[in-house]
């Protein structure tokens, strides 16, 4: 390992010098320097696509990889592994059922483990060489060989298929062997008829029917402690909300060579439990929806009735205007690096552009504004859902869904002060303001969402 490490570390200033005429040399450059100490283990990576393995299209994904690290990361120290052998124990009983199971691990995790979340570390910090390469290798040789993987370009490889992990926390384990073994043995056998045989439709929904099977699912959507992001156990998860299905049906189809994503609301939804969802690309390129989770068919129509606010994409790259956001912003909301803003391809949206009063500007210490949703909460009834400008006197957002109920806020210095009076975005663009002391009354709740 020291020799690795030497051999790499020597090699770095060359390494860098190819890259800075690269479109991705300064980000990349930044993740190294981010690295720390487990720089060597980034570099080996990219100098394996070198010479080891020389392949244009591996090193452009190791690039990519890399140099978007920094929006990653995962749980400091090992904690989290005792409170996984615990949660091992308790899904092995079987004396237990799914409802013991979730509140033995709820309450172990108040007990010991609820600030567990507030310790991490960069992945670019602990991750290894081997374990990089082992992820690209595999996603690259089901995209290259699967044939309902072809449709798929290269820049739709890097985000459907090639990331080693779906959301953050996430274990950096081998989740493409251990989801593949329990829920790809169709793959050995196919149904072959000319309708479905080798279509990314008809693989995904054979995938989804037998993890849904295997599973057992029971839909408890209460809290119930730390989400189980190790392979190990979501395999054998007897309990869960939405969120926790969705997520193993996206990890199961790239385990498979499925090019899928995650996407979510950042409020509850209105009439629904789902607030994260899976989406995969089908054969003729178009993003099928589910519903919600692994129990639902895949494309047969994202919730009609349903509006929002904002539609989020887990996405590994970084989104640039939340970058540019955490290095300007005054008062750092804890936005997450890894969402692209999807909300117009679900909902009708628009681009609003509210005057804000000169009296109250003169109160504000940051350009940075932020909308927020009304949520059916009596102790915290708004959710920040998104940040915008202010310019020319006007708070200016982006892509809002519309039929919502909203209300801008500002820094002061001290903390987020409400800068506009509550507004109902309208189906038709129009904006109705509403005054503050009705907010309680019955007949806004068609504009408010539930609280997360």
């Amino acid at each position: 390992m020291l020799t690795r490490c030497l051999h790499n570390l020597f090699a770095l200033p060359v390494l860098l010098v190819i890259c800075s005429g690269c479109c991705q040399g300064d980000a990349l450059n930044r993740a190294l320097q981010s690295a720390s100490s487990n720089r060597c283990e980034l570099v080996s990576v990219l100098n394996h696509y070198r010479s080891v393995d020389p392949n244009s299209d591996k090193l452009r994904a190791a690039e990519f990889l890399i140099g978007n690290m920094p929006a990653h990361y995962s749980y400091a120290g090992s904690e989290i592994y005792q409170y996984y052998d615990y949660a091992a124990r308790i899904l092995a009983n079987k004396e237990l059922t799914p409802e013991q199971q979730r509140d033995s691990l709820l309450a172990i995790t108040d007990l010991k483990y609820r600030n567990l979340p507030n310790h991490t570390i960069p992945d670019a910090q602990i991750i290894k060489a081997d374990y990089l390469i082992d992820n690209i290798d595999k996603s690259y040789t089901q995209w290259t060989t699967c044939p309902w993987a072809s449709q798929v370009t290269f820049d739709e490889y890097l985000e459907w298929m090639l990331p080693y992990k779906a959301v953050e926390l996430q274990e950096l384990d081998h989740w493409r062997d251990t989801l593949l073994a329990h829920f790809g043995t169709g793959l050995e056998h196919p149904i072959k008829n000319d309708v479905e045989y080798n279509t990314t439709l008809g693989v995904a929904d054979m995938i989804r029917n037998d993890a849904n099977s295997r599973l057992h699912r029971y839909g408890l959507y209460t809290r119930a402690g730390l989400p189980l992001l190790s392979a190990h156990l979501q395999v054998n998860q007897t309990y869960g909300d939405i969120p926790d299905y969705a997520l193993t049906a996206v990890l199961a189809f790239r385990s498979a060579g499925i090019p899928a994503v995650l996407d979510e609301t950042p409020v509850g939804s209105r009439y629904t439990a789902a607030t994260k969802w899976f989406v995969i690309l089908s054969d003729k390129g178009d993003e099928l929806a589910s519903e919600w989770d692994l129990s639902t068919q895949i494309g047969w129509g994202f919730f009609p009735y349903e509006r929002g606010p904002k539609v989020y994409r887990n996405t590994y790259a970084i989104n640039k205007e939340r970058q540019k956001y955490k290095e300007q912003a005054k008062y750092q909301y804890p936005f997450d690096l890894g969402k692209k803003d999807i909300t117009s391809k679900y909902f009708l949206t628009s681009d609003l552009s509210i005057p804000i009063d000169n009296a109250v500007r003169k109160r504000l210490k940051d350009k940075y504004v932020y909308i927020a949703s009304a949520v059916r909460s009596e102790e915290q009834p708004w959710q920040i859902v998104d940040f915008g400008v202010l310019k020319h006197g006007k708070a200016i957002f982006h892509d809002m869904g519309r039929e919502v109920l909203y209300q801008l806020q500002g820094y002061d210095g001290d903390g987020l002060i409400p800068i506009s009076r509550p507004f109902i975005l309208h189906k038709d663009c129009s904006i109705e303001y509403v005054d503050s002391d009705t907010l309680s009354s019955t007949h806004l709740n068609k504009w408010k969402n539930n609280a997360l």
